[in-house]
């Protein structure tokens, strides 16, 4: 398997935020710019300044604002002439993003031309500044090479370390924080997470350890800035259950379900605009907890929709009124639904990894969750136990029903259930209901094209049911998709249905 969704998930949901506050600002903020500088002594060439007050900084939301100008105090000249001094100084910029932050200019050089120290006259004299630095400013404190800042970013406050690594002109970094990250696509807050960096900054090149909660990953970067980065990664074989432990709250499930099974992955990555591709790994994934033996045989209730399409309680289930038993529903229509939605259901576990990985992709591209590739499983767990919103906390969510449900009630009982619970239409639900609709006749009863009909519109119910066939605008070309997908059809049997006109009970009205 070449990708996965969990990986995806994983790395889309919080791993771009924490490499985002991946420090590159650190090494040139730890080389001297830009803040209160106490107790400094800057000699070099005959010249000692023994107090110098540069500003104050300001790190917050990928930004930094530096306040104040040079000021040189207890000047002292090594030398028996007398001389004036100018002080060269680059004038600052008053605000810098991390990005820029190499441009920006400090003091490096003193140049002494008329400088009159106690009435003697001086000579001229210039020299390279080197200070000793102990820098304190708003959010930042800077010891020698050492340093700390905290930033306020907009996932939450982030505490900043560097210190000098044992490779000459490389940095040891580490940043950490309690982060939240709340985007529309989520569908909830994910709250109050620990995240941890720790690693060698040498330049822009970025090499270490990203930890979210439980979940860590080796991670090489070149970063451009605060929100840009690009790089490979590494998950070493991870338990699945720590996996959704970083998405506990907008995943009640993971509380209480048992979860088994390992993820190891290793991909490719960009922040601004977010790219990954993934190769996963995943073995044994189990889920046990979550659902109950009413739906081996039984009554049960699953969120159904009124006429205004909001969700509502229904309940059916085996011996009630319309359900029909899979025996019952004849051969058509499990094949064309199967054609139209799942054509690998007999042979996966409940989720199909490049199916959902592909359907993440398209997703990122188009800004927004337009499609989720999930199995004919993942749509039952969406129908008994969730809503329709699209968002990955569903997906998270109706995977580890659809797993559990996989093992627990087995490929017959599923489909089972699909056929007599999913929506055909406004107030149609079950197959028994919507071939009597549509055709007036029983499921056993569906000509070929009218089986594929039914299954065409699964996507989007109330729009089959308003533009084909109250519309009578048919979509003839998913139709023959579909026909020509239910492979166990004898040839002439497909073909003879592919020139047949689907033939509908009038609508009412």
């Amino acid at each position: 398997m070449r990708r996965s969704v969990l990986a995806a998930v994983v790395i889309a949901s919080v791993f771009a935020p924490a490499v985002a506050f991946a420090p590159s600002l650190v090494p040139t903020v730890a080389r001297g710019h830009g803040a209160t500088v106490a107790g400094a002594r800057w000699c070099a060439a005959g010249i000692c300044v023994r107090e110098a007050a540069l500003g104050r900084i300001h790190a917050a939301e990928g930004a930094l604002g530096w306040d104040g100008v040079l000021r040189l105090r207890d000047v002292v000249v090594r030398t028996d002439e007398g001389a004036a001094a100018v002080v060269e100084r680059a004038a600052p910029t008053s605000d810098a993003s991390w990005a820029e932050l190499p441009r920006v200019p400090y003091v490096r050089r003193v140049e002494v031309t008329d400088l009159v120290i106690e009435g003697t006259p001086l000579p001229p004299l210039s020299g390279e500044v080197a200070p000793e630095r102990h820098l304190v400013g708003e959010g930042a404190r800077i010891d020698g090479d050492e340093a700390e800042l905290t930033l306020d970013t907009e996932w939450g406050p982030v505490e900043v370390r560097v210190r000098p690594a044992a490779w000459p002109g490389r940095r040891e970094v580490e940043a950490r924080g309690r982060l939240s990250l709340s985007h529309p696509s989520l569908g909830g807050v994910l709250a109050d997470r620990d995240v941890r960096v720790v690693g060698e900054l040498d330049g822009r090149d970025f090499t270490g350890d990203l930890r979210v909660e439980g979940v860590t990953a080796h991670v090489s970067a070149r970063v451009g800035g605060a929100a840009k980065a690009t790089g490979t990664f590494v998950l070493a074989d991870t338990p699945i259950a720590a996996v959704f432990d970083v998405f506990a709250p907008i995943v009640p499930e993971a509380a209480r379900a048992d979860i088994g099974g390992t993820l190891a992955a290793r991909g490719r990555f960009a922040l601004e605009p977010l790219a990954i591709t993934v190769e996963p790994v995943v073995a044994g994934f189990t889920v046990d907890g979550l659902v109950s033996d009413a739906y081996k045989y039984g009554q049960f209730s699953w969120m159904g929709r009124d006429e205004t399409g909001a969700h509502r309680p229904v309940s059916g289930g085996d011996d009630t009124p319309g359900w029909l038993p899979l025996a019952a529903v004849g051969e058509l229509l499990p094949m064309a639904v199967i054609a139209a939605e799942d054509a690998r259901f007999l042979e996966h576990d409940g989720y199909d990894l490049d199916g959902m990985l592909d359907a993440a992709r398209d997703n990122a591209e188009a800004g927004e969750v337009r499609r989720g590739g999930s199995t004919l499983t993942q749509q039952l767990a969406k129908n008994l136990f969730l809503t329709g919103d699209r968002t990955y906390a569903r997906k998270l969510r109706e995977l580890l029903y659809a797993v559990e449900m996989e093992r627990e009630l087995g490929k017959r009982r599923i489909l089972e259930l699909y056929l007599n619970v999913v929506e055909w239409g406004p107030r149609v639900v079950g197959c028994k209901a919507a071939t009597e609709a549509y055709f007036l006749k029983s499921p056993s009863g569906l000509l070929p094209e009218e089986a594929a009909f039914l299954a065409s519109i699964l996507r989007n119910p109330r729009g089959g049911w308003a533009k084909q066939y109250v519309g009578g605008r048919l979509d003839a070309r998913r139709l023959s998709w579909i026909l020509d997908n239910m492979v166990a059809l004898p040839e002439v049997v497909r073909r003879d249905a592919l020139t047949r006109e689907v033939r509908f009970v009038p609508p009412e009205g």
